[in-house]
């Protein structure tokens, strides 16, 4: 008899233990248009120590980085308490904040270690009805750190927080009047989860927890979920096919918008995010099984390879080279403009061909016909610090159709643009290496450049000063080393498709080395600038020993004419290229940036 109680107990358990252990995604609509989950550390130390960023962190620049993250630790404290005393908060509320404060702190660490996972769907745009879901994953047992952070964001800024039981739940909610958005978060099993909502919290919470097919259930994150080629760390995925369709509802001018860009023929986005050895390794596909329009024409369909990149400067810190189409993005742009007039403003619609029409009275010539129709299909951007500091030693190449034809419209257009202007502009012809090189020469205070171009070997060559067109023409005959691909850059476009759409180099180390070297200088700046701020100038450490585990990034992109694919190996990818910085432009930017915080 007690046996067959103790059974039953443990059934009756089974229901309870089973949705103790739902994974983050069971917790969001299976037509969440929007899904993107970051894993966190934890579940791939092992890969990610292996990585160049894994190598840095574990040296000084992990030191550096624990240094800064405990400043602004107490900073943020100490900032809040002040703040809060100023405003006459009472003891009791102060000690709370300060404990919120403290807890706050930790909220990174946390989603460093634990990762998140974050949907969104939007339901109907006219009325606007829609939600994004934060989820915590095993945040459930200590939600202090993100509802420390939550209420402590609501205390700045001076709204209430109340606590409500939703569908069994006890969610709290951001008193935020007649907000279009309303926030409210709760602990939903073994996470936290915060909701923004364009309904009201009762109804947001009860419609995202009733009963219905999951995540776990829709195809695209099935397909994210399955994938392995590589060990991922993210993963996410962008349903553009719904997001058309309900964009398509709000009337048949929209429809023609979308179809002016092309963008009925992406079906979705996914994106992967993981470790391959020392690289962090990324891929994007874009699922575009349609016929091409709009912007996916731009690329076009022919290939190309490593090698057949023009002669760059030996010291290129980045460089990349596309198929790119000008104008058929001329065209699109304008076309999408055009219905887009038509539905925002209809009697508009003759005054934006006004502008098309003084645009091309102004350059005196048809930009459309006499320029952009002679430049080829591929573009090529390099950096070379010698040619130039700051991005001003950045050159850019174009293709070329009919050289000549070029020629005559690119100095017409000059000197439209010169008149137009009512400024003292004049192009000198330089022969250089046999080359006619045309200077444009600008009489006006505070113009700095000397934008310089030729037309040379198929190519369309520009840059704001001469050198960079006199090094292209220089490499081009052979007179100057040409940059070679390190055997780590051979190594990494080796397991890369051979022919692509687009290919990118881009080395880190530079950048790293000057932005460290400057980096003594601001926090010594801000030390003298600010009397109660104390920052560690010895704790930054050396650039070459953060540098050395780091090599170049590379990129390249395909297409099959179904799936647009964009693969990347890097040591550090960067959120943006910044190599080219200057030093002593940094030190100017943060002196300034010093005196007017004063």
């Amino acid at each position: 008899m007690l046996r067959r109680f103790g059974l039953a107990v443990v059934l009756c358990c089974l229901p309870a233990a089973a949705r103790a252990q739902e994974a983050p995604e069971d917790l969001i609509p299976a037509t969440a248009q929007i899904y993107v989950r970051w894993d966190g550390i934890d579940a791939h130390q092992g890969a990610y120590a292996k990585t160049a960023l894994g190598q840095m962190m574990l040296g000084d620049t992990g030191k550096f980085v624990q240094t800064v993250f405990a400043q602004v630790q107490e900073q943020v404290g100490g900032s809040l308490t002040v703040q809060q005393l100023l405003g006459g908060a009472a003891p009791d509320k102060l000690q709370k904040l300060q404990a919120d404060a403290t807890e706050a702190t930790k909220l990174l660490p946390v989603l460093g270690k634990r990762g998140f996972v974050l949907a969104a769907e939007v339901r109907s745009a006219q009325p606007p009805d829609g939600y994004i879901i934060l989820v915590l994953p095993d945040a459930g047992k200590d939600p202090k750190p993100a509802f420390a952070t939550l209420r402590l964001a609501a205390a700045v800024a001076k709204a209430e927080v109340k606590e409500k039981q939703i569908a069994g739940r006890k969610v709290n909610i951001l008193d935020a009047g007649q907000a279009p958005v309303q926030l409210s978060w709760w602990v939903e099993g073994k996470h936290a989860v915060l909701l923004a909502s364009t309904q009201p919290p009762e109804e947001a919470v009860k419609a995202l927890t009733a009963k219905g097919d999951r995540l776990t259930s829709n195809p695209l994150y099935k397909r994210v979920h399955g994938f392995s080629q590589f060990e991922t760390g993210a993963r996410a995925f962008i349903d553009v096919a719904s997001g058309v369709r309900l964009a398509r509802k709000q009337g048949k001018e929209v429809g023609k918008v979308i179809d002016d860009l092309g963008l009925d023929g992406v079906k979705s986005l996914v994106f992967y995010s993981g470790f391959d050895g020392r690289a962090e390794r990324s891929l994007v596909e874009i699922d575009a099984p349609g016929p091409r329009k709009g912007l996916l024409q731009l690329m076009g369909s022919e290939r190309f390879k490593l090698e057949d990149a023009p002669p760059l400067p030996d010291d290129v810190t980045s460089w990349s080279m596309t198929n790119f189409d000008p104008a058929q993005l001329y065209d699109t742009t304008v076309l999408t403009v055009e219905n887009v007039v038509k539905l925002v403003s209809p009697d508009d619609l003759p005054k934006f061909k006004d502008v098309l029409q003084q645009i091309n009275q102004t350059l005196g010539i048809d930009l459309r016909k006499d320029f952009l129709a002679n430049l080829g299909g591929r573009v090529v951007t390099y950096t070379s610090p010698a040619e130039g500091p700051l991005n001003l030693g950045q050159t850019f190449l174009v293709k070329v159709k009919d050289a000549e034809k070029l020629q005559e419209s690119i100095d017409q257009a000059i000197k439209g643009i010169g008149q137009a202007a009512g400024a003292d502009v004049s192009v000198k012809k330089r022969k250089y290496r046999g080359v006619e090189l045309r200077e444009v020469h600008v009489r006006k205070e505070g113009f700095i450049f000397v934008p310089t171009y030729a037309i040379h070997d198929g190519w369309l060559v520009f840059g704001y000063f001469p050198q960079q067109v006199q090094g292209f023409i220089l490499r081009a005959k052979g007179e100057l080393p040409t940059w070679k691909p390190s055997e780590t850059t051979r190594a990494a476009f080796a397991k890369m498709p051979k022919e692509c759409v687009s290919i990118s180099v881009s080395d880190p180390r530079p950048s790293v080395k000057q932005i460290l070297s400057i980096t003594p200088l601001i926090l010594g700046a801000i030390n003298s600038f600010a009397k109660d701020v104390n920052l560690d100038v010895g704790s930054v450490p050396n650039s070459h020993e953060v540098a050395r585990h780091l090599f170049p990034n590379v990129s390249v992109v395909t297409d099959d004419g179904k799936t647009i694919r964009q693969e990347a190996r890097a040591s550090l990818a960067l959120p943006f290229d910044l190599n080219g910085i200057d030093t002593y432009g940094l030190f100017i930017a943060f002196s300034v940036l010093g005196r007017v915080g004063k």
